[in-house]
């Protein structure tokens, strides 16, 4: 009788999660618009910074302690002599993605692996970088 009712219990347990599993799927409408919103920041943030406007830069983070020693460290260079390159983006969940970019200079190319979030406003921002090694 106690064998029954554990794989009874265990069952609804299993039904429930799978429940859960499929309701945080996201549609493949859903990440070519994510794909397009995150792709026009990033366009911005080339502009931003082929003209060094830092002010413009600053809005694209999120204001984070570790964002905004960034943004600062970013205001000490010209950053109109880079080129920044983005690769596709990779849509994790609904408010969540990263991507990959890379920093040319000359002949010396630095990447660094972006965390996008989507804040209150519907906004996506930046809001971690890593350097790839």
């Amino acid at each position: 009788m106690k064998k029954y009712l554990c794989l009874f219990i265990l069952l609804i347990l299993m039904s429930c999660t799978s429940l859960d599993a499929s309701s945080n799927r996201i549609s493949q409408i859903e990440i070519n618009a994510i794909n397009t919103e995150i792709m026009n920041i990033t366009e911005d943030l080339k502009k931003a910074a082929s003209s060094n406007e830092y002010d413009k830069l600053k809005e694209i983070f999120l204001p984070t302690f570790k964002n905004n020693i960034i943004v600062k460290k970013m205001q000490e260079y010209d950053l109109s002599k880079l080129t920044f390159v983005f690769s596709n983006v990779n849509v994790i969940s609904k408010n969540k993605a990263n991507n990959l970019m890379v920093i040319n200079y000359a002949s010396e190319s630095n990447y660094y692996r972006l965390i996008w979030k989507k804040t209150d406003n519907k906004t996506w921002k930046i809001s971690n970088v890593a350097e790839k090694k």
